[in-house]
Order: C-alpha cells, then sequence, then structure tokens
C-alpha cells in the first residue's frame, strides 16, 4: 500500500461519520470564522460541523504551506492535490497513522523509501514538510500518468493502487461516474470535499510574517551530534529542538542535515563543534568511565623488619595519614600488628547517589533533572548507554 489516509481519525464526529476520519481535537486549532468558507453544500452535509476548523486549516495552507501549489505547478499536476494533506493530516508534521504513515502526507514507510527519503533511528523525512511534498509530488505524478485521472489519482494516493484495481473489477468500468459508488463513502466524501474545495473562488493573499519567527534559522553541521554532547556546555530543552523539527526521531542532530534552530544555538553549536565532537567521543567510548572508589580500608600486616615510612611510600600515603587511620600515637609498629590503609585519593566527602530512572531514555534529560551534576559527571561512574526504566545511575555529588 503506498499511502493511507482516513485509517487514523483525523476529524470524527458520531452523528456524521462519513466526514473526516481524523480527531480533530488533536490538532491545534483556532476555529476560526475567518476564511472563504461560509455554507457547506447538502452534499457535503457531514462537513458542517467543521466549518470553522476547515477554514483554519485553509488559512495554514495559506500562510504555512503555500509552496506546495508551486511545486505541483511546476509539475504540470493539478491545484487541487494540494489539498490532499488537508484531509490526510491536517497539516500536522507529526501525523502517524495506526498503520505507520507519517508526516502530512502520510507517506508509508515503503512509498517514502522508494522516493529516497531518509528513515532510521535517527531521522524520518516524511515529517520533513519539504522533502515529503516532493515525494508526494513523483507518487502523484506516477499516478496521473498512469490513470489519465484527477479523481482516480486521488484515490489511488488515498488508498493504494491494489484498492482502485479492486473497484475497476467490481464496477466493470474505469469511468468516474460509473464506478463510484463502489467507492467506501469514507473516500468518495474526502475527494468531493477536496474537489469541492478546489473550485471555491479563493482569495488571494499574503504569507503571514508575524508567523515566521526571527529568532529562528536552517543550520547544518559537518558531523552527527548527540544531544547528549551538546548538553556537557549547554543546558538546552532539546524537546523544542524536536518540536521545530518533527523529522528528528532519535536524539542526534544527523551529518549535513538541515534543521532549524535558534540562531543562538545553532551559532554555539557551530562555534563549538570540534570541542563538542571530542568530548562526544570520549562518552561514546566510555575514556570518562572510572571505578567506582570504595571506602573500605587495606589491611596491611606488619612483618619483620617493616618501617612505618617505607610503608608510605609503597602505598602511596603519608606517615601522618597511616596514624591517623589507625589511631596511632607514635610511628612505632610492632610485627603481626594490623593496619588500615586508605588511598589517598579517597574524598571523604565524596557521596555518591543512586539515581533511578523514570521516563528518561538519554543522559540530558538525567542532568536537566539534576542542575548540580553535568553530564561529565554522570558519565564518570556510568557506562554511556540509552537508559530504561528503574536502571540506577551513580552520580557524585561533586
Amino acid at each position: 500500500m503506498a499511502f493511507h489516509l482516513l485509517i487514523n481519525p483525523f476529524f470524527i464526529s458520531q452523528n456524521n461519520p462519513d466526514s473526516f476520519l481524523f480527531e480533530v481535537s488533536q490538532l491545534k486549532l483556532k476555529s476560526s470564522n475567518k476564511g472563504p468558507i461560509k455554507t457547506i453544500p447538502e452534499e457535503l452535509n457531514c462537513f458542517r460541523p467543521f466549518t470553522k476548523q476547515l477554514n483554519d486549516l485553509i488559512n495554514i495552507r495559506r500562510n504555512q504551506f503555500y509552496y506546495v501549489d508551486s511545486i505541483l505547478k511546476e509539475n504540470k499536476l493539478p491545484k487541487s492535490f494540494g489539498f490532499l494533506p488537508l484531509v490526510l493530516s491536517g497539516y500536522n508534521s507529526s501525523h502517524c497513522s495506526d498503520l505507520s504513515s507519517k508526516g502530512i502526507w502520510a507517506l508509508s514507510y515503503i512509498t517514502a523509501l522508494k522516493k529516497e527519503l531518509q528513515i532510521n533511528s535517527q531521522i524520518d523525512q516524511r515529517m520533513n514538510n519539504w522533502l515529503a511534498t516532493y515525494a508526494a509530488v513523483k507518487q502523484l505524478k506516477f499516478f496521473m500518468e498512469n490513470y489519465k485521472s484527477e479523481n482516480w489519482t486521488l484515490l489511488a494516493f488515498i488508498t493504494s493502487p491494489s484498492y482502485v484495481s479492486n473497484i475497476f473489477k467490481e464496477s466493470k468500468s474505469k469511468k468516474w461516474d460509473v464506478a463510484q459508488e463502489f467507492i467506501d463513502n469514507k473516500y468518495l466524501q474526502n475527494i468531493k470535499l477536496i474537489n469541492w474545495l478546489n473550485q471555491l473562488e479563493l482569495k488571494a493573499f499574503i504569507i503571514n510574517n508575524k508567523n515566521t519567527n526571527k529568532n529562528y534559522q536552517k543550520f547544518s553541521f559537518n558531523d552527527n551530534i548527540l544531544f547528549d554532547a551538546i548538553a556537557q556546555f549547554k543546558t538546552i530543552d532539546f524537546n523544542q529542538i524536536n518540536n521545530q523539527n518533527p523529522f528528528l526521531t532519535g536524539q542526534m542532530i544527523p551529518k549535513n542535515q538541515s534543521i532549524v534552530l535558534k540562531k543562538e544555538l545553532g551559532n554555539f553549536i557551530l562555534k563549538n563543534q570540534s570541542k563538542i565532537i571530542a568530548f562526544q567521543d570520549s562518552m561514546i567510548n566510555n575514556l570518562f568511565l572510572m571505578e567506582l572508589p570504595t571506602k573500605e580500608p587495606l589491611i596491611h600486616i606488619i612483618e619483620f623488619g617493616d618501617v612505618l615510612g617505607q610503608i608510605a611510600i609503597d602505598y602511596d600515603v603519608s606517615v601522618a595519614q597511616i596514624m591517623k587511620w589507625n589511631n596511632l600515637s607514635s610511628s612505632m609498629i610492632y610485627q603481626g600488628q594490623k593496619l588500615k590503609l586508605f588511598s589517598k585519593t579517597i574524598d571523604p566527602n565524596l557521596k555518591i547517589y543512586l539515581y533511578t530512572v523514570s521516563k528518561e531514555k538519554y543522559f540530558w534529560e538525567v542532568a536537566s533533572n539534576r542542575p548540580e551534576t553535568s553530564l561529565k559527571k554522570i558519565c564518570k561512574y556510568n557506562i554511556y548507554q540509552e537508559l530504561k526504566q528503574n536502571q540506577q545511575l551513580k552520580i557524585t555529588n561533586k
């Protein structure tokens, strides 16, 4: 199946079972009265409860997805195809259907790979609106060349070519007017909506520059950079980075991948990239990892000829320390006597806490919950890895 629509609900109305099939409450819409839609025709009655939401989605299309029409025009495709994201995802970049189709175009995994989009543990370009649009246009162009019909192309994109083939067989016709009675009403209604929206006399629009945040710009880096490595040098809410770049599926900024960042953060990473990468390499290879110091003493049994000074040299401590650890009033010792010896590197004020992981998956999340620590300190007594629930980390207070 190439693309999936309407299998995961977008608009649901129990009184109107044939309206949009996505839960509208999942989208952050203003439900505006401002827009070209005043009344909806009788044949699209099931969409009437969502008139305000439709106006808001059209405004989103105008202000944020204006480039879709230009790309369609470049490829000599009908403008009606530009309304597909409206019914597929409500222009939700993070959309994911029950069958794991993703992004504003609800691209399936197989279709995305065929259209050369990257999908791995760190990135899913189906949620990169620009790249996904170009991939979707390639698929639409292929369908249009095959079906020579806007409606059949829309249906194939919404469902699959195999679904269209079954309709041809059941209806024994490739004529839309003849075969449409065999099409599931939920698909048919959405295609009718797309065609009606396309026919509306939509006023020319102006891009709302107020929606463009001048504090953000696109950056790319010449190395893969982990969020954990950045967190050693700067306190950041990395969830905001993922919100701005929903195609990032992991906790890494992939090499040469264009992403949107706050200017101050992007410039900081550029300036300190070599330092961040050096730390990252040491972190990944556990070069900061040390054995947990023990406060259990080593017992040295005095043998004939032992003197306190030589014992101190052998154990790299001082005579004064040995005397303090053993409550000696003088340096005199005797054969068979047991001396407690500690490493001079042990700080008596050092305290190790056990931190129980709750929902955190990454070290930076732990560090953000404990401002007195840092990534390097966490790495000191813990192997660097993705965290699991209830895992215990050894964290020092220093």
